[in-house]
């Protein structure tokens, strides 16, 4: 799920950036009823070679539930014409538990009408225990000013070991933004799903129920600076837990 919410929040910016850029994320994750705390550090750079490509880095380190991981990739942006988007993004990593050992995402945004863009991402993630492939699909809608709905679902096949042990996993919801052009947004966001355990307890290889909801604020502090600040509710019936998860999301231009 942190996933999604993180591809969404930095869907408005980074798909319509032409520029040098330098991200860092850092995720900070209450455990609520196990009086466990973890945290994760991404640091991601772009590089824009010309207005229809770039190319870019990031790097992972988490430390949660005693485990300690990381990964490394890059990615490739093009962008043909104005109307379309391509990115291509490669992570890989070495005795994750909660981190995928190899991540492999495609993705594709398309300026469709004024005020429609749909979007289109597969991810195909390989873990130590769990072999997950996943389609989403959504669409930006904008048709009240200031506003942005961005309605999305997602549908794969989670397996594991045994080939003949694969099963279904989905999510589905729906992001609101209000927003002023180069100021500041506010968002609200919620989903439902069902997903592989392992990315989010590591070791386990079950599918469990999930229920997020969240808000974020996002703020220009210049034309080379830019915050956002997400918080987000995740609810683990089968585990007996919930996740609290604060994120910062600071980015340079330039």
């Amino acid at each position: 799920m942190q996933w999604i919410v993180l591809c969404l929040s930095g869907l408005l910016f980074s798909l319509s950036t032409y520029g040098h850029e330098i991200e860092s994320i850092t995720q900070h994750v209450n455990v609520r009823k196990h009086d466990e705390i973890g945290w994760q550090q991404d640091l991601i750079g772009r590089l824009n070679v010309n207005r229809k490509f770039d190319v870019g880095f990031q790097g992972t380190y988490m430390e949660r539930f005693d485990l300690y991981e990381k990964r490394l990739g890059g990615f490739v942006t093009l962008r043909p014409s104005d109307r379309w988007t391509f990115e291509a993004r490669y992570l890989q990593g070495k005795g994750n538990d909660i981190l995928p050992e190899k991540d492999v995402t495609l993705s594709a945004f398309h300026s469709l009408t004024e005020g429609i863009s749909p979007f289109i991402y597969y991810r195909d993630s390989w873990f130590s225990l769990t072999h997950l492939y996943m389609g989403s699909l959504g669409v930006e809608i904008e048709k009240v000013r200031h506003f942005v709905f961005i309605p999305m679902v997602s549908l794969g096949k989670a397996s594991f070991h045994d080939p003949n042990e694969t099963k279904d996993v989905y999510t589905a919801g729906l992001k609101v933004i209000y927003y002023q052009e180069k100021d500041y947004s506010i968002s609200v966001f919620g989903f439902k799903g069902k997903e592989a355990s392992q990315a989010i307890v590591g070791r386990s290889a079950e599918l469990i129920d999930t229920l997020t909801g969240g808000a974020s604020f996002g703020y220009y502090f210049s034309d080379h600076w830019r915050g956002q600040l997400i918080f987000d509710h995740t609810d683990y019936d089968e585990l007996k837990t919930e996740f609290h998860t604060t994120t910062l999301n600071l980015s340079r231009m330039f």
